[in-house]
């Protein structure tokens, strides 16, 4: 028989456990990294969509390929536009390079929204330049096909583009060469005084000088009949000696009158 103080302390005893097994069955479900510092949820930043549209000047229909360089991306457009997908909220450096036209180069924010970008670039050729241009197309491609005066045009701008020619464009239309001790011009036009007989104030005249400035632009804007062309002449205009200069020349197309060359 439990005297009341025995039955006390087998009363303390149990309490006791239980509050023991109570305390273990605590520590048994804390995890082991209960001291550190919480974890933190990755955030994914969100990204947006740029959209350009290039527009260049005196250029109309299809526009000439620009290449388009915005943080780590390079995209090349196509007829004017481009899409950059991909992009953090941020402010970005933009530059837009494209043949024959001044560099574009400045900032555009983006953020969560998709943007539009509308761009124009600036013909690096001077106003002189581009009478001179037209006047020389007109001169020597005059009767000739539409597709036969952008092939003369694209002939001048792949000379530009070469470095056996002058880095300008009034250069390479005024280029010189020396035969014999005489200098001569390398466009005939330029040579006899012919590229200076359009007269701008007859309306005839007029509409001429527009239709050669029109294969300008069409072969600025990349067009290139001329097969990459760097010089022509009429097969019926010159000697048929197989040994003259323009005759040994790599030919590569065609075009009404004139045969085109390498």
């Amino acid at each position: 028989m439990l005297t009341p103080k025995h039955s006390r302390t087998l009363l303390l005893v149990t309490i006791m456990l239980l509050i023991l097994a109570s305390g273990c069955t605590s520590l048994s479900t804390i995890p082991g990294d209960v001291n550190d510092p919480p974890g933190k949820t990755p955030i994914t930043p969100a990204l947006s969509t740029l959209r350009g549209v290039i527009n260049f000047k005196g250029v109309n229909g299809f526009a000439p390929p620009a290449t388009v360089h915005i943080g780590s991306h390079r995209i090349v457009t196509n007829n004017g536009q481009f899409t950059v997908t991909g992009l953090e909220a941020g402010k970005y450096d933009i530059r837009i390079t494209a043949d024959h036209f001044h560099t574009y180069e400045g900032q555009v924010t983006i953020n969560s929204e998709s943007v539009m970008l509308n761009v124009t670039m600036d013909l690096r050729f001077t106003p002189y330049e581009m009478e001179l241009f037209a006047r020389l197309v007109w001169a020597e491609a005059i009767g000739e096909p539409k597709e036969g005066q952008i092939a003369v045009a694209a002939s001048v701008l792949n000379r530009l583009a070469d470095p056996r020619y002058p880095n300008t464009l009034e250069e390479v239309i005024m280029e010189t060469v020396v035969v014999g001790g005489k200098k001569y011009y390398q466009y005939s036009p330029v040579l006899d005084g012919r590229i200076w007989e359009l007269n701008l104030d007859r309306e005839s005249d007029k509409k001429q000088y527009e239709k050669a400035m029109e294969a300008v632009y069409a072969a600025i804007a990349g067009q290139d009949p001329s097969l990459g062309a760097t010089g022509f002449y009429n097969p019926d205009k010159v000697s048929p000696d197989p040994n003259l200069w323009v005759r040994q020349q790599p030919p590569t197309i065609k075009i009404g009158n004139h045969q085109f060359f390498l």
